[in-house]
């Protein structure tokens, strides 16, 4: 299963799936969002805010909250509820902000949404009115101990605007000679500024996350076209030189991209630019397994 359309219109009430990301550039829906990573990692920019989440993290998103998700490592397993919560707020916070009572709601909200999943792919009888109940309970649970607190003010939406700008321009210019002093001469902004300002967002300097965008777009090259050098892939990815590749890819993947490349020849992977992955549910199954109470479902 692929779902390539980025920005997606609601047609149900509710939507869960469970889906590999690649890289789903930024979106919003008319409906509010609960991530859980069930396996990998994953970076999501929220607004003007950058996090990165990691096996066994959820977060939720407001409805209407400009967000955006990609891939740090290929192998990610991500169960996505959309569904609209009426007259609820969320706060988007990574868990380690998470209050004490919180942490402690973990349990609760894997259980609900693994039944979920598990509901609106199997439909077995009455499963809409076991959805419901479901629903009904997330909610409660969402507006007793998740209420949002934040409001956006002009000043963060002008930091938005900027921070959208700037990954946007990577991902449609990466291939390109890109430098800090570029952007910063662009816009306008002192090269001091916009360095601490990229920092500070992104938790990476402009060139780590730039060699690392590299790195992940240059991937599907290697496993996907056999014939291509390595030269040319370094060259076609924005690297100076394969040299540069070569010791980039050696610091992140501790293999060379040759040696990345005979591992995973025989792999399949997206094409680059499609938001989500199909996924082996047989991996699935195991891994929501251990939430599901057994005795609601026939087992």
């Amino acid at each position: 299963m692929y779902l390539s359309n980025r920005a997606e219109i609601l047609e149900e009430e509710s939507r869960i799936f469970a889906h590999c990301v690649t890289q789903c550039e930024l979106h919003h829906h008319d409906a509010h969002e609960c991530l859980w990573v069930v396996k990998g990692r994953i970076r999501v920019q929220v607004v003007d805010e950058i996090l990165l989440l990691q096996e066994g993290d959820v977060l939720f998103i407001n409805k209407a909250l400009p967000h955006a998700t990609q891939s740090t490592e290929g192998d990610n397993l991500v169960l996505c509820l959309q569904h609209n919560f009426a007259g609820l707020a969320l706060d988007t916070l990574p868990m380690k902000k998470w209050s004490l009572v919180q942490k402690n709601t973990l349990p609760t909200i894997k259980r609900l949404l693994a039944h979920l999943w598990w509901e609106q792919h199997y439909k077995a009888d009455h499963w809409q009115q076991a959805q419901s109940s479901l629903l009904a309970q997330l909610g409660l649970l969402f507006t007793r101990y998740f209420p949002s607190t934040n409001t956006i003010n002009t000043g963060s939406m002008e930091s938005t605007l900027l921070m959208n700008d700037l990954l946007r321009q990577i991902t449609l210019r990466y291939q390109e000679h890109l430098s800090l002093s570029l952007f910063a001469e662009e816009r306008g902004l002192s090269e001091a500024y916009l360095s601490r300002y990229f920092k500070a967002k992104v938790g990476e300097t402009f060139l780590r996350y730039l060699t690392l965008y590299r790195l992940e777009k240059s991937l599907s090259d290697l496993a996907q076209k056999p014939k291509k050098t390595i030269s040319d892939i370094a060259l076609d990815h924005g690297f100076p030189s394969v040299k540069a590749f070569n010791m980039a890819f050696r610091r992140e993947y501790d293999c060379t991209p040759t040696e990345f490349r005979l591992k995973r020849e025989s792999v399949n992977l997206v094409s680059t630019g499609q938001a989500y992955a199909g996924v082996d549910l047989v991996s699935l199954k195991q891994r929501i397994m251990p939430w599901l109470d057994k005795s609601f479902l026939y087992l």
